[in-house]
């Protein structure tokens, strides 16, 4: 994990508002068992979750936002995402207030991101990385499951990530994954 500090430009928020948090007990009947387990549970999808695969990795599109599948909340525009090539979505920031940071709490030093609306899981926050981005130039890895894509034509409905396999928890996903090995 980098550990560069937060900057005042960074559109995270360190306190959810938490409105759209309606509880495990409706999530679990609204949602997937995968999207269950990854936005709820804090679990991680494997690496390279891309279209053919029913996910958002290789998504690059203009002209809409990503949302929160959990809540329908906009957390990323289109024009914020970037390849990063950490084999998931990757963002340079978030919508004003739209994310959460907190510290992960899995021993492993990293920064969780949640949505702010509804407090679901999307994934790890990291920062200092040398990518050329514009500022606060973070990189928001998050989870495809936890991602619903919106055009910007309101005639449109919208992509969710169809990805329904296996998830880990999240140190295990990290420490068994092939970026835990090429970064040992």
């Amino acid at each position: 994990m980098s550990s560069a500090s937060r900057s005042s430009r960074s559109a995270t928020t360190l306190t959810p508002s938490g409105h759209l948090n309606i509880g495990d007990l409706e999530f679990k009947k609204k949602l997937t068992k995968t999207q269950f387990e990854v936005l709820r549970e804090a679990r991680t999808e494997p690496r390279n979750i891309t279209l053919s695969k029913g996910g958002f990795d290789d998504h690059f599109v203009t002209n809409g936002k990503y949302l929160c599948a959990a809540c329908d909340s906009p957390l990323y525009t289109s024009e914020m995402k970037f390849d990063c090539g950490c084999g998931w979505p990757g963002f340079w920031t978030n919508m004003s207030n739209a994310v959460t940071e907190r510290p992960e709490t899995d021993g492993s030093n990293r920064v969780e991101i949640i949505c702010s609306a509804c407090c679901s899981h999307l994934g790890h926050l990291f920062r200092g990385e040398g990518f050329t981005n514009p500022e606060p130039n973070e990189r928001h890895c998050v989870n495809s499951v936890s991602l619903k894509f919106q055009p910007n034509d309101p005639n449109t409905p919208p992509v969710c990530c169809t990805y329904n396999g296996i998830v880990y928890y999240t140190d295990v996903g990290f420490f068994f994954s092939p970026m835990f090995f090429l970064a040992s």
